[in-house]
Parts: C-alpha cells; structure tokens; sequence
C-alpha cells in the first residue's frame, strides 16, 4: 500500500525503485500494549504475535521503546528492578532468539543498566527472577546507598536500543540521545546519533528512540532537524526508531472531538515527516557516500523510516501506535507512507520497500 500523507504541501507519487536497492526491503513492526512491569507477560505476547512469521521472509523485526519493562518509571527506585545488561537481559535474549528463528536483524528498545567499573550493574536484588517476575518488589535501600545507585544524581541506566544480527550476534547497542521528562527520573543521556552498516538491503541503518525525533528538550530551533540532519549528513538508507509516542493534547478548533480509534494519528504522521525535512527537501546531491551505492536516476536518494510504537495507556497516558513505515526522497521530492497500524490494534505491521 502506498499512501499519501496529507497535510504537507507536496506531491505524492508511487516511484521505481531507487538504483542503489537492488532487493526489496521486507520490514515488520510489533505493535502491541505493554504491561508496565510485567516482563514475562510481554515477551510471550511478542513470541505469540511473531509466531506465524516464517523464517528467511524479513530482513528488519522492530519492536518498541523498552518493549518488555514499559516505560513509565518516575525514580531509579522504580526502574532498577527492570535494568538490564546488553546481551544477557530479557530483551537482549527475546531479540536474539527471534533473529535467529527468522534469520533477520532485530532492533529493540530496552532499558541498560549503568556498569560500575567493578563490572556489575547496580540492581536491588542479585536474583534474576526479578526481571521476570511483576510481583517482586525493591529491596530497603537508605539515602547513601540510592545516593550511590543514582550515580550522584546523574542517572542509573540508558533508555537503549539493542540491533541484533541474523545469527544472534549483538551488531549494536544505541543510547538515547535526547531525553524526555520521564526518562530523566533515572537514566543518561547517550553520546549521540549513531548508524551501522548492514547487508543490504538495510545498507547503512541509523537508530534513534522517540524523543529524538524532536527538537532537543523541545526548546531547540525547530530547523535544526537534529535526527534528520544527522540521517542525511551519515548517508544512511534507513532510519529506523522504537517508540514509546504520546497522544498529543488536543487543541482548539478540535477540542471535544473524538479521535477515530480505527485510524492512525494523520497528525503524528505528519510530524514526523515534518522533522525529517532534510531527507525531502529538494535540495541537490544526497547521495549514499559508499562506494558500492549507485545514485538515483532520479536524482535524489530514498531513505526508508520505520518507526514502531505501542498501544494502551500507562499511568493515564495514552499511546498513540500509528507505527509506520515511510519512504522520503528530496528530489524530486516524494514521501510516500508504505504501510501503517491504526492508534489501537495488537498488531505485526509487515511492509516491503521496494
């Protein structure tokens, strides 16, 4: 399906495939509502809802921002039971176990607990079953010791993205760069932007995590599209961005009207594509810098955004889902909405690219 997006003063038009994609990029997205706390819960409902996908049909599996603990964590007390170490934490086990069954890359959101230089993470309980159980509780910690867990106030962890390979090979870990209010109650901000180099037809895939799409601390300039800046300037192909996406408040003239739960978010839609204005902006020569990318005949280069976001309300916020796939060029400019959940369904959004 390709479909426009409306509400952005540009023309709209299926494309050929771009000469640098020699393949179609088959995509999917794990649309669902998680269960604050309840990590076992959800990576069944993640293995439930992925189970009829085959082996060798995806070359991407995206699942959302800290897609098994939920998100709304207000203090490190809260969210340190549910930290956890790349490689060997829930979600880390749950995305190489479905890369290796479906022989494709993973990317998922997590959040990483911060290594002391000791090597261990800071947790309040040393049982793994902690993670997994939604009724085990923090243990007593007095001011010096959650003095010392909240690294003197700069944050115990990292709101992170574990990408996985078709092995089950760990290709990446990426931390969040701009953060929003909640992810301030207890984790750091990352080092900034980062992309990996992927077979084709990923080719070089940059990651960001929700709020990075926005302005940072929403008091930057507008234009200084930090996320998309950065796809551009990387030369990256795809751009791909777990989520954890809020309903918007609604403002006059649409106060009192009722959102169509059925539909997806035309207004999410089209902020999104609003602030990766760099990647359809008609302006001359983005090209791939790799040497083995060829540039488009029709003058400008297609970046795929994958964006995979939940459903269901945590502590009276709503999710908005709306988890798409979308392709951007900037000459001539085209953005073309490829696939999309409604704001509500429990559903594994598949797409292909081509």
């Amino acid at each position: 399906m390709s479909t426009p997006i409306r509400g952005l003063p540009v023309p709209f038009r299926d494309s050929p495939a771009p000469a640098y994609r020699r393949e179609p990029l088959r995509v999917a997205c794990v649309q669902f509502d998680v269960k604050r706390g309840e990590v076992k819960r959800n990576a069944e409902s993640v293995e439930a809802m992925t189970s009829r996908l085959q082996p060798d049909s995806l070359d991407l599996l995206v699942l959302p921002e800290m897609c098994l603990s939920g998100y709304i964590f207000n203090s490190a007390t809260a969210i340190l039971p549910y930290l956890e170490q790349p490689r060997i934490g829930p979600t880390s086990l749950l995305a190489r176990s479905l890369a290796r069954r479906l022989r494709c890359h993973v990317v998922a959101g997590y959040p990483e607990a911060l290594v002391e230089e000791s090597g261990e993470a800071p947790t309040a309980s040393s049982s793994s079953s902690l993670l997994l159980d939604s009724s085990a509780g923090v243990e007593e910690t007095g001011p010096k010791a959650m003095k010392a867990l909240e690294g003197e106030g700069e944050g115990v962890g990292f709101n992170s993205a574990i990408v996985v390979g078709p092995e089950g090979e760990i290709v990446g870990n990426y931390r969040k760069t701009f953060r929003f209010d909640t992810d301030k109650c207890w984790a750091r901000a990352g080092s900034g932007f980062m992309h990996f180099d992927l077979p084709e037809p990923l080719g070089r895939t940059a990651i960001g995590i929700c709020m990075d799409m926005n302005p940072k601390d929403f008091i930057a300039p507008w234009d200084a599209f930090e996320l998309g800046s950065y796809v551009r300037e990387s030369g990256a192909d795809t751009l791909v961005v777990p989520m954890n996406w809020l309903q918007a408040p609604v403002e006059p003239p649409n106060q009192g009207l009722e959102m169509d739960p059925t539909a997806p978010d035309e207004s999410s839609l089209n902020y999104w594509a609003a602030r990766l204005q760099p990647l359809h902006d008609p302006t001359p020569g983005y090209v791939s810098p790799s040497p083995s990318s060829a540039m488009d005949p029709q003058g400008g280069k297609q970046v795929t955004f994958v964006a995979c976001n939940r459903v269901g309300v945590e502590d009276g916020k709503r999710y908005v889902g709306t988890s798409c796939v979308m392709t951007l060029s900037s000459d001539p400019r085209r953005i073309e909405l490829v696939e999309v959940c409604n704001m509500t369904e429990e559903r594994v959004l598949v797409a292909t690219v081509v």
